[in-house]
């Protein structure tokens, strides 16, 4: 089985033979951010922490494309977007809303979650599981929307 950043350099090697500069400058970016970690942590990492990296990256574009929008940008937020669904082609599949609907309230009922003070203990014991395959602002909101 592959690796999460064996898959990124295959599809890198790809698209460098393909000469799409822009895809190539996308995933080079990646590669140096999960690079400055592991020097900076003096670690190899693992592919949820890969994860972790490429989610954070999207999350970047997200921002930046509003921004973009709000400021009247459209040719630098569709240049963002662009960034953002090769970045995406790296996540697991998504959850479907039933999926999640249903982890939620497994993972509520597990920690015996009542109130709105146990959000945060919800949110902690589904984050490993939504990884990449949920937006956690989505999550989020509908455990407030349960715990109400």
């Amino acid at each position: 089985m592959t690796t999460l950043k064996n898959q990124i350099t295959d599809v890198l090697k790809a698209t460098m033979r393909a000469k799409e500069m822009s895809t190539l400058t996308v995933i080079r970016g990646l590669q140096a951010a999960i690079k400055q970690i592991e020097v900076d942590e003096r670690k190899e990492l693992d592919d949820a922490q890969v994860l972790a990296v490429i989610e954070k990256q999207i999350k970047q574009r997200k921002e930046s494309i509003k921004a973009f929008l709000g400021a009247g940008r459209e040719d630098l937020a569709s240049k963002e977007q662009a960034e953002l669904e090769v970045l995406s082609q790296f996540l697991p599949e998504a959850m479907t809303e039933e999926e999640l609907d249903s982890i939620i309230a497994q993972t509520i009922a597990a920690q015996e979650a009542t109130s709105m003070k146990d959000m945060g203990k919800v949110m902690n014991s589904l984050r490993p599981l939504i990884a990449g395959r949920a937006d956690p602002s989505e999550v989020s909101a509908k455990i407030k929307a349960k715990l109400a």
